[in-house]
């Protein structure tokens, strides 16, 4: 009877992993060399820009997980990943071209949505915008400095038919440094971004200056 009763319960177990174990035969990737990176010629879709991105860096042209694209405004260009350790942030850059439309009115608030992100790190102080020049336009910098969650590897337990599982996986919090450059044009605007941990932000800042020269705009 009470196996009965028991057999048609949904319970609800919530579980926290906070010890992990790498596997023997997993290795962290190696952290980025400047010195070794070649770049190659990139041209938007639609013709946006032309700009040098590293070459063997992880590349995403479409799809990108932002809720404006659901909104079915044109966003062009390309997200570039590179290597990291397994339990820190993987670096990022973007040259990205942003039509005008339901989601962005104006260049200001994409600016305003990126520096008033809740995972900001000291979000009671401003952040200075300030002016400069990319490519003979005038353009806007910026950078803000947030944390952000980083899975780890963990066992998940056997599972037993009739329970219902709420899996929390063990996670570091680590600190990211995220540098916007956004340049304004007719009909949107351009942004120029990277993200790294604070150990590796003058690697990145090597690669990122070497891009943002390349940087060509194709259209007013």
């Amino acid at each position: 009877m009470k196996s009965n009763i028991l057999s048609g319960l949904v319970i609800l177990i919530s579980l926290f992993f906070y010890a992990f174990s790498v596997q023997a035969e997993e290795k962290p990737e190696s952290p980025i060399t400047p010195k070794n990176i070649v770049y190659e010629k990139y041209i938007s879709e639609g013709n946006f820009f032309v700009v040098l991105i590293p070459k063997g860096w992880g590349k995403k042209e479409k799809d990108f997980s932002y809720a404006y694209t659901k909104t079915g405004d044109k966003v062009c260009g390309v997200e570039l990943s590179g290597q990291h350790n397994f339990d820190d942030a993987r670096p990022t850059i973007s040259v990205l071209y942003y039509e005008y439309g339901q989601f962005f009115k104006s260049y200001e608030g994409y600016i305003n949505l990126k520096t008033g992100t809740f995972t900001r790190l000291a979000p009671e102080k401003d952040v200075p915008i300030t002016n400069t020049a990319v490519a003979g336009r005038e353009a806007k910098k910026f950078e803000i400095e947030k944390f952000e969650l980083i899975p780890l590897p963990f066992d998940p337990p056997d599972f037993k038919e009739g329970i219902m599982y709420e899996i929390v996986p063990p996670s570091k919090k680590v600190t990211v440094i995220e540098r916007y450059i956004v340049i304004p044009a007719e009909r949107g605007f351009y942004v120029l971004n990277y993200r790294a941990s604070p150990d590796i932000v003058k690697s990145i800042e090597g690669i990122f200056e070497k891009i943002l020269n390349s940087f060509e705009p194709l259209i007013k």
